[in-house]
């Protein structure tokens, strides 16, 4: 059976599609220890490791090194290359539904609702791309920083200034390396847009997403639908009253379908693009949806997941600012400077003397002590170690509203500073 030219496209597709959810979901602790983390290692970490060996005994390193100047280019800079690409592969498929598809589809509903539909990614890829995420600026970090308090578990108030923008970063945001600045309630940068997704462009980017969800699953529909009514005109014109049971099922009179016209190979591959992109859509939103209900954004779920690691491990400190434990605390004995193995860390003994600071009154930071002695961070003056948490059922995320639609609300009404 000879192959189109669309076969070879869905083909494409359906690899990039694959490697592009193993790429972006087989690192979350869902996926460990399953076929989709392992292939995430594989694909991340082996692969390219095998290839830069070979590359250093075949060409001495010459091939990693100008690779390496692309993928940084791809990777670190603001490109249009693969928002291009998404562009390009919309709008041929596009193309190709309303020239062989459209002229089939009958009924007013229809042809109201499908040029409507398909305009959609456009209108929104324009809102998420062109839309200030919310780059944090000298001008305006006095009011960003009003925006959201520090938790003092995955943000913390002091030490928390940006070492390229050189002010403090407002809670919540994370500094850009392609963007070149720090960005408000950062969730992540999408090369589908050349953009950060922040505070004020985030509603646009799930949008974006539904948009093309719908654009997608509506077309699997109607193009499915209209190869339907072609398989019934061909094979059954006088009605499918006599027809055997299964008669939609055969799959030899679907493989001559397809290939009969021209126009029905076209169609076929159109509906198999949809269709198969669908389920990395619908991943996408499914993730969104479920960091949308916990309160938090993928740059955050990545810090939560490492505090859970940290507390199921036994190894999440809570540091209070108490006045009756001062004493006891800052002077060697029972004090949350001490390890496990009962020596007082280095860079913990110059606070042994501190005492408490009445900005800190009533406050709670959490500190990951890890089993090699070491912190994440020095304890605020004053403050000592209360007790370790067992769980992240006992940490509190404060940026939590109250559930999906209250999170909602706030993410489709944002302030504006």
């Amino acid at each position: 059976m000879k192959l189109s030219v669309l076969h070879y496209v869905v083909i494409f597709i359906v690899v990039f599609s694959t490697i592009v959810f193993i790429v972006l979901f087989g690192r979350l602790p869902a996926f460990k220890g399953t076929i989709v983390g392992k292939a995430h290692i594989l694909l991340w970490r082996t692969i390219p490791a095998k290839i830069v060996a070979i590359d250093k005994k075949i060409t001495g390193g010459r091939f990693h090194s100008a690779s390496s100047k692309w993928a940084n280019y791809l990777v670190n800079d603001k490109n249009w290359a693969v928002a291009i690409f998404y562009g390009v592969i919309l709008t041929i498929s596009l193309a190709l539904f309303f020239k062989d598809a459209w002229p089939r589809i009958h009924g007013p509903i229809h042809r109201l609702f499908i040029p409507l539909i398909a305009l959609q990614p456009y209108f929104y890829f324009y809102l998420v791309a062109f839309t200030n995420p919310g780059v944090v600026t000298r001008k305006n970090v006095d009011k960003c920083l009003e925006l959201f308090p520090y938790d003092d578990i995955i943000f913390y108030s002091d030490g928390s200034e940006c070492r390229t923008c050189h002010f403090k970063k407002p809670a919540r945001s994370k500094h850009c390396s392609v963007c070149k600045g720090c960005i408000l309630k950062n969730d992540h940068h999408c090369a589908w847009v050349n953009n950060c997704i922040g505070y004020y462009n985030y509603r646009f980017f799930l949008m974006f997403l539904l948009s093309n969800l719908l654009v997608l699953t509506y077309g699997s529909y109607l193009t499915f639908t209209v190869l339907y009514n072609e398989y019934l005109d061909q094979y059954y014109p006088d009605g499918t009253a006599s027809a055997p049971k299964y008669y939609w099922a055969s799959y030899r009179n679907w493989i001559l379908l397809i290939h009969s016209r021209s126009w029905t190979s076209v169609v076929t591959s159109i509906c198999m693009i949809a269709s198969l992109t669908s389920p990395l859509v619908i991943a996408f939103i499914a993730q969104h949806i479920l960091y949308i209900h916990q309160g938090m954004t993928t740059n955050e779920s990545e810090k939560w997941s490492e505090v859970q690691w940290v507390a199921n491990n036994g190894m999440l400190d809570i540091y209070e600012n108490r006045e009756e434990d001062a004493e006891e605390g800052y002077n060697g004995s029972g004090s949350g400077s001490e390890t496990d193995a009962g020596t007082v860390h280095p860079r913990l003994q110059a606070l042994k003397n501190a005492r408490p600071q009445m900005e800190n009154r009533g406050r709670k930071v959490c500190i990951y002590a890890y089993d090699d002695g070491t912190f994440n961070r020095l304890p605020p003056p004053g403050m000592i170690k209360t007790r370790t948490v067992s769980g992240l059922e006992e940490v509190v995320n404060i940026y939590d509203r109250g559930g999906l639609f209250k999170n909602v609300r706030e993410i489709w009404f944002p302030k504006i500073v």
